[in-house]
């Protein structure tokens, strides 16, 4: 019986008089909180936190061909909001419906007392659940620090996400903005902008994106690029001692590579010494104990 269930979908779990394969003669379900209902696409209005901001048209237009052809196979996500109801999640969903001519579309309710929860909520919602690019994360996550008063470790609880993620993402934030929008038009990756947001100024960080975009190079590729030109510059700082112990400038190159950043062992008298280890802010000193951590 639970197999039939299934393979029903979501027919099984709205009644049969309010849910129809086209969703163009359908009659509308009463909301309830934690319950599947069919609710009116004219009182679903878009969630001003949408963490998403462009949709590509031809995929749109793909997802409504598909709905016409096979039903709505997961519903949207919404809060009560005055006589109507706001969007939490599944705004593709929505314009696909619409472009569809539905009038109704299978609904999941919850409801949030406060507009600091309702903030909240949709924004991990769409965190969770939307196929963002890394940027849109990334603004999702900040707004949850700055709009919400959250700390980088209740974001990481909330969204499900460790805190060094929530941190990596925040991070990209600081690219600059011809990087960032690499990554919003799907250039580059998230792994690739990881590397990059360890360059330690702006020009060596655009210098080293162009080559990964012209040359097309791999994440790894853009790890190793990055290393070696933290290796050159080790190399040409001009503030090392003439006479080195090979095994010490070993060590040092194994460091940089290791933490890619800036690392330095100054040796001293009795087998004593001291290594300089350089971070570019409050973040980057977190990724490289983390890594040290890890260890």
């Amino acid at each position: 019986m639970a197999k039939n269930a299934l393979g029903k979908g979501l027919k099984a779990l709205i009644p049969e008089e309010g849910f129809s394969r086209s969703g163009r003669e359908e009659s509308g379900t009463e909301a309830v909180e934690g319950v599947i209902a069919s609710l009116p696409v004219g009182k679903i209005h878009a969630n001003p936190f949408q963490p998403r901001k462009e949709f590509d048209e031809t995929a749109l237009e793909e997802l409504m061909n598909s709905i016409l052809e096979n039903g709505i196979i997961q519903p949207v996500t919404v809060q009560r909001d005055g006589d109507g109801y706001q969007l939490i999640s599944g705004e593709r969903r929505l314009r696909a419906v619409k472009k569809a001519g539905y009038k109704f579309i299978p609904a999941y309710l919850i409801e949030a007392k406060t507009d600091q929860s309702k903030l909240e909520l949709a924004l991990i919602e769409n965190i969770q659940r939307e196929d963002l690019n890394a940027i849109e994360v990334a603004l999702a996550l900040r707004s949850l620090t700055t709009k919400c008063r959250l700390t980088q470790d209740e974001v990481a609880r909330k969204v499900g996400k460790n805190r060094s993620s929530v941190s990596n993402f925040l991070r990209l934030l600081k690219l600059p903005l011809q990087v960032q929008d690499s990554i919003r038009n799907r250039e580059i990756s998230f792994g690739h902008a990881r590397a990059l947001i360890n360059l330690p100024n702006e020009q060596q960080q655009l210098r080293v994106w162009k080559q990964v975009v012209s040359r097309q190079l791999s994440v790894r590729q853009t790890e190793a690029l990055v290393a070696r030109l933290f290796r050159e510059q080790g190399a040409t700082g001009g503030k090392e001692k003439p006479e080195r112990e090979p095994h010490v400038a070993q060590l040092e190159s194994l460091l940089r590579n290791k933490l890619a950043t800036k690392v330095r062992i100054i040796e001293k008298k009795g087998g004593k010494g001291e290594i300089h280890i350089q971070y570019f802010s409050s973040d980057d000193l977190d990724r490289i104990l983390e890594i040290m951590s890890d260890e």
